[in-house]
């Protein structure tokens, strides 16, 4: 797990290449998850021949429902509809007939493809991870989970900083996925950051769920460790320049105002109250004197009409509104069967899961979602569960708003298995001691 969580910021770490595949290219997370779904697999079989009774929860057979109708969805109903309904595909290359003027995506007839392969698997190996997560992380407390976290946000703030840096021979040893690169990209003149991905707006997304995590942290608890690591990457959310990143640090930033107003006047330690009057002073300082100063107030008003007024009106703007629709048609084309995983791009993960896997695949994924964050934690893990719901948030707002396939990410698969784990009492048996963060100590700020 620690493998895994150390390789999600790698988001253009690419292992292994399969373009025949439907593009289908191995991230080294992807490596990571299945090395650690096959090793869960080995000690499973070892359980079942010693006679050991097998329990799953309720979310694992949910995730387990929700894989088995993709598989079903990209083998069966693909076929099914073949030729019979129109769709965006996956790949540029495809062609298509033009539906607008304003983008060059065209809709192709519906046909079975490497990429209902490629997207299947993905999907498949989240649920499996899922699965294996939950054990892990049971069985080693949640706390072993909330330092696979700290090092995952460690790992993304270094990259990031690189990225800042310029280092481009670097970071070129990373960059190894057949993606895009989107590194000289610039909103208004600024250059966004893209960290280890990319482009900015994985960047962004990622480093707004890290956000999310430890900043409900450092508020419940007080830890120094959590307050660096949420105001990094907190601040390379926003240097992405990403409508997505933003929006999701938006929503966040609005639930732990909430968050606030109802735990300070419980919690009247003089220390937090007089850190938090510190941080909003230096940053009206700081805001005072870069809008009388500079040329601020010109430069983020370009910048907010490029990333959020006129962005639906841009052609990117059009052709995700036009891939969104396409979803629906698909939907309904199929009689809320949908057309296949990886049969077609639509934008916004509800949007997608109605076109790929219809209403059945959709209920499914909600149910997990619901199983897997809901209900209560054990004593001494509220904390841990109130991080990994908030994070949850930010991952699903930034997938409802650029999520163009149907998988999950893991990330977010990560951070169900961490919230179950919280309702489970932890096993000490083989519970390996977990490296600790170098430099970042966790003494209270409240002390």
């Amino acid at each position: 797990m620690i493998l895994v969580a150390v390789m999600m910021p790698f988001g253009m770490l690419a292992i292994v290449g399969l373009p025949k595949l439907g593009g289908l290219s191995l991230l080294a997370v992807n490596v990571a998850s299945a090395a650690a779904v096959g090793a869960g697999i080995l000690l499973l079989l070892g359980r079942l021949m010693r006679g050991d009774r097998i329990r799953l929860e309720p979310s694992a057979i949910a995730i387990l429902i929700f894989a088995a109708y993709t598989i079903f969805s990209a083998t069966v109903l693909v076929r099914l509809f073949s030729g019979e309904i129109m769709v965006f595909s996956l790949s540029r290359s495809a062609g298509g007939v033009r539906v607008s003027t304003a983008f060059l995506w065209g809709k192709v007839w519906l046909s079975p493809g490497s990429s209902n392969i490629s997207q299947t698997f993905y999907i498949v190996l989240a649920s499996g991870l899922f699965i294996v997560a939950v054990n892990q992380l049971s069985r080693r407390g949640a706390a072993f989970g909330d330092q696979c976290m700290a090092w995952a946000a460690g790992v993304n703030l270094g990259l990031g900083v690189l990225d800042m840096a310029a280092l481009d021979p670097v970071l070129a040893l990373i960059r190894t996925a057949s993606y895009s690169l989107m590194n000289e990209a610039t909103v208004a003149g600024i250059p966004r950051v893209i960290g280890g991905f990319s482009e900015s707006a994985s960047f962004g997304a990622f480093s707004a769920v890290l956000f999310a995590y430890f900043a409900t942290l450092a508020l419940r608890t007080g830890r120094r460790r959590d307050a660096v690591l949420a105001l990094g990457n907190g601040v390379f959310a926003c240097l992405a320049l990403s409508a997505t990143g933003l929006l999701a640090v938006a929503v966040v930033t609005c639930i732990l105002l909430v968050q606030v107003q109802v735990r300070v006047p419980e919690q009247t330690s003089r220390g937090m109250l007089l850190g938090f009057a510190v941080v909003l002073a230096a940053g009206g300082l700081g805001l005072a004197a870069a809008l009388t100063m500079t040329d601020t107030p010109a430069m983020v008003a370009s910048v907010i009409n490029d990333l959020i007024i006129n962005k639906s009106q841009s052609s990117s703007g059009l052709e995700r509104s036009a891939w969104m629709m396409g979803g629906l048609e698909a939907l309904q084309q199929s009689m809320g069967l949908g057309v296949g995983a990886g049969s077609l791009r639509s934008n916004g993960l509800l949007f997608v899961l109605l076109g790929s896997v219809g209403i059945p695949g959709t209920a499914a994924f909600c149910a997990f979602l619901i199983l897997a964050f809901g209900g209560r934690a054990i004593a001494g893990q509220e904390d841990t569960l109130a991080a990994t719901r908030l994070g949850a948030v930010a991952a699903l707002v930034s997938l409802m708003l650029s999520a163009t396939v149907p998988d999950p990410g893991v990330p977010l698969i990560f951070l169900a298995a961490l919230a179950v784990a919280t309702r489970r009492n932890p096993a000490t048996v083989d519970a390996a001691p977990m490296p600790r963060m170098p430099h970042l100590q966790t003494r209270s700020l409240v002390q």
